[in-house]
């Protein structure tokens, strides 16, 4: 495939504009080799590895391949916690009940989960990781510490202004996420509600506003929303629902099931997951915990909460109590393999500009 746009192609390195996105939880090294491998640039969510785990998978990447990938991490900011962490009397009483149902203990005392950024930042740097990207914002001086190392670093913008800021702090490519996408929304400015843009209408304002390449992200499960993404100017795409129909992909049976088993429409933009929105499959842990009147704590405490119920509903294969992030594109996975997605995306979206 002759790729007119090689904006995204040159400065990665890579055969095609397609990015797997770095799911924390969802990619791993055999994962993210495949996809570099197939073209694409591989992508591995490092923000809940700690710096001893996280070394050991970008080591295990490296010995895959010699192509391109990239680690995302979490900005540093997401670290600061709030304490004393007061949960609320009708929570409690909601999680322990959930505890005695499924056997487990005491509710676990809230405390952090991800990081330390800067450690793991170091440990990337260390390992010459060649494309390092953020969610929840980056600041200047860590662009520059990453630039420093000689590596490259994206980060993701859901309205123009976060595009812009980001474009003003030298980042080498912004990741565009419309509302559609899964996951964590990366808002990063202002209130989340007011940046639930959808990917049509925020890709191509993002283009005009800045000068560095457009990733697009949201809602692109085919090689028709990969065309797509070109129309609006965009670089290239980044892409998580999709990969998640891959064989290869390390989730739970449970999670895989209730992927294909549901549309868009039970999906839910949330906090009571984690403390930040996001986007995921609804379930009864949503369900209830959403019923409740009173204030969740904040991200990563809420998060922490659940982190023996999501273990034990993981070996039970039982999807009322995990976090199974999805984007809107949901209705259109399809059960694959890696190579089969990327060779599709590329023989179809050559088919799709042929015809337009």
């Amino acid at each position: 495939m002759n790729w007119r746009n090689r904006r995204l192609l040159d400065l990665f390195g890579i055969q095609h504009p397609v990015l797997l996105a770095p799911m924390a939880g969802a990619t791993n090294a055999d994962l993210v080799v495949r996809v570099s491998n197939a073209g694409g640039l591989g992508g591995l969510g490092g923000a809940g590895l700690k710096p001893d785990k996280l070394r050991r998978v970008v080591r295990d990447i490296k010995a895959g391949t010699d192509l391109p990938f990239q680690v995302n991490l979490f900005a540093a900011e997401t670290e600061q916690l709030t304490f004393p962490a007061v949960i609320g009397p009708e929570m409690r009483d909601c999680l322990e009940g959930y505890h005695r149902e499924l056997g487990l203990q005491g509710l676990p005392e809230p405390t952090g989960l991800f990081g330390p950024v800067a450690e793991q930042l170091n440990v990337l740097l260390e390992e010459q990781v060649p494309v390092i990207s953020f969610h929840f914002g980056i600041d200047q001086a860590t662009v520059e510490q990453i630039h420093g190392a000689g590596a490259l670093v994206i980060c993701s913008a859901t309205t123009v202004a976060e595009a812009r800021f980001l474009d003003s702090v030298g980042v080498d490519a912004i990741i565009a996420q419309g509302a559609e996408a899964g996951g964590h929304r990366g808002t990063f400015q202002g209130d989340y509600r007011d940046a639930l843009i959808g990917t049509l209408a925020l890709v191509p304002q993002i283009v005009d506003a800045v000068t560095v390449p457009v990733i697009a992200a949201g809602g692109i499960m085919d090689a028709r929303g990969l065309v797509a993404a070109l129309a609006l100017g965009a670089s290239g795409v980044q892409m998580g629902t999709a990969f998640l129909g891959c064989q290869e992909t390390p989730i739970t049976q449970a999670w895989r099931q209730q992927l294909l088993s549901n549309e868009a429409d039970n999906l839910v933009v949330t906090s009571v997951l984690s403390g930040k929105p996001a986007r995921g499959i609804r379930n009864r842990y949503i369900t209830e915990l959403e019923a409740l009147d009173e204030a969740m704590l904040p991200y990563p405490l809420q998060y922490s909460l659940s982190a023996s119920l999501r273990a034990s509903a993981q070996a039970q294969n039982n999807p009322d109590f995990l976090a199974m992030w999805s984007g809107q594109g949901i209705g259109l996975l399809k059960t694959t393999t890696t190579a089969e997605l990327m060779a599709e995306l590329v023989n179809g979206a050559e088919r799709l500009i042929g015809t337009l």
